[in-house]
């Protein structure tokens, strides 16, 4: 028995605070697993779904795991970094087609258990903890006593993968 750290424990899910960027990739993965649990392939769908049954965090620059706590007969699965950074990419379908794979299914099989139409995709969490970010710690250096819009900064991706933010109440 060990107190300290395990070298093969999984880490501890990340709780943003108001004042740290945190993973929003793995924020908004977790979220999106979560949603469509009881319908990945061999999921019990009567059983109460574990708001902590994922955990989803970085392991380097260009990868992420995903771990399932409710069902350790699976690996960890790794997805790449950029998958999650496209705005368009459907996660839960890619998951319900890897659990599927794992557990010895064929692809035609896997999306004939799909009782639920296609899921929301992973959108922009960065863009949108930025956002979140700087509307909840102002006032600013210059701001004016008497702004107040709730949706002052807008955090915009890019077609090149960078990010425009945009500060309405200085009109740049």
């Amino acid at each position: 028995m060990t107190l300290g750290y395990e070298e093969h424990s999984p880490p501890v899910r990340p709780r943003p605070t108001p004042y740290a960027m945190g993973d929003p990739l793995a924020e908004r993965a977790m979220e999106l697993l979560l949603r469509e649990s009881g319908y990945y392939p061999s999921d019990n769908a009567d059983k109460i779904p574990d708001p902590e049954r994922f955990l989803v965090y970085r392991v380097s620059e260009s990868e992420h795991a995903i771990m399932d706590r409710e069902d350790r007969r699976d690996p960890e699965l790794t997805i790449l970094t950029s998958s999650l950074l496209n705005p368009r990419f459907c996660l839960e379908g890619w998951y319900s087609q890897r659990v599927g794979r794992l557990r010895g299914y064929l692809p035609r099989e896997i999306r004939k258990m799909r009782t639920r139409p296609r899921g929301p995709v992973m959108g922009v969490p960065l863009g949108n903890r930025v956002t979140e970010l700087l509307q909840g710690n102002g006032p600013y250096e210059n701001d004016l006593v008497q702004y107040s819009r709730p949706d002052r900064f807008e955090c915009l991706r890019l077609h090149d993968g960078s990010y425009e933010v945009r500060d309405y109440a200085k009109a740049y």
